[in-house]
């Protein structure tokens, strides 16, 4: 009860091996299983306070925010490597900054953390852009569509094969908590699978009933997900809705929806080009 999935601890104990009948006698030859006998664990600090900030930072940080152009100085040095795309970059910015949660009387909890869809034609550096932002966030999760699935996302139950105990797994969102979840090829997740997410994207937690085991995980991270348009074009003529295979619940549980069109533009992909 020290610390729960996905909190960061320091573990103090002897490392030792037992040997493993089972698998010994599955494999032909000796097996031993290693594992570490606590006697002390300790909860490390957030990580956003292990970036404790100096007086001179303190001060630099003052004198950037007197700037009037500081928002335009931030949009320009998220992924500078790549051109254009201003109001994505916008978007990242506001994900990875954050907004401060608020409890109304103290019954009601809004989320803080800003949740960012970037849905465009191929080719047009979605990913680039996800890599970026999990190399620039102090906690940061990256997860494939394909490969992501409810368990891989939220909580899993697991029997140890040692202590042969039932024993809970955090999943990206839960590792990722107060920091950053990025998920690619967020349209090829399976429906089933992006439904488990709607707590975690609204709530911030994510509640565990299985195998005797009822708990409650904190999300409090900010999820930013690439998606591919239906037919791999985004049509113009249609609604967002209309061009993605998501429902509207998991929409509406994003702030920032942006769109990449790659349009056909000489001039535009010239200065691309060069």
């Amino acid at each position: 009860d020290i610390a729960r999935p996905g909190e960061e601890v320091e573990v103090t104990g002897i490392f030792c091996h037992s040997y493993d009948y089972y698998l010994t006698q599955r494999s032909g030859f000796p097996v031993f299983q290693t594992y570490v006998s606590a006697n002390h664990i300790r909860k490390k600090e957030d990580a956003s306070s292990a970036h404790n900030l100096s007086e001179a930072d303190r001060k630099l940080i003052l004198e950037l925010a007197a700037d009037p152009n500081i928002g335009k100085r931030i949009i320009a040095s998220i992924a500078p490597s790549i051109y254009g795309h201003e109001h994505v970059k916008m978007s990242l910015a506001m994900a990875l900054f954050g907004a401060v949660p608020k409890n109304v009387d103290d019954k009601h909890r809004i989320r803080g953390d800003v949740n960012v869809l970037i849905l465009g034609d191929p080719g047009t550096a979605k990913s680039q852009m996800l890599k970026y932002a999990e190399a620039t966030a102090p906690r940061a999760v990256y997860s494939a569509g394909k490969g992501a699935s409810a368990v891989g996302l939220t909580a899993n139950v697991h029997k140890d094969p040692i202590t042969r105990e039932w024993t809970l797994e955090g999943g990206a969102l839960v590792l990722a908590d107060r920091g950053v979840c990025l998920i690619d090829e967020f349209d090829k997740m399976n429906e089933q699978d992006r439904t488990s997410i709607h707590e975690a994207m609204e709530q911030q937690s994510i509640s565990i009933s299985k195998a005797g085991i009822v708990t409650s995980l904190q999300a409090r991270c900010s999820v930013i997900a690439a998606a591919n348009p239906i037919g791999g074009r985004y049509d113009s003529s249609c609604t967002l809705a209309e061009n993605v295979e998501l429902t509207d619940p998991i929409l509406q549980r994003f702030d920032c929806l942006c769109v990449l069109q790659d349009t056909v533009d000489p001039v535009a992909d010239e200065r691309l080009a060069s």
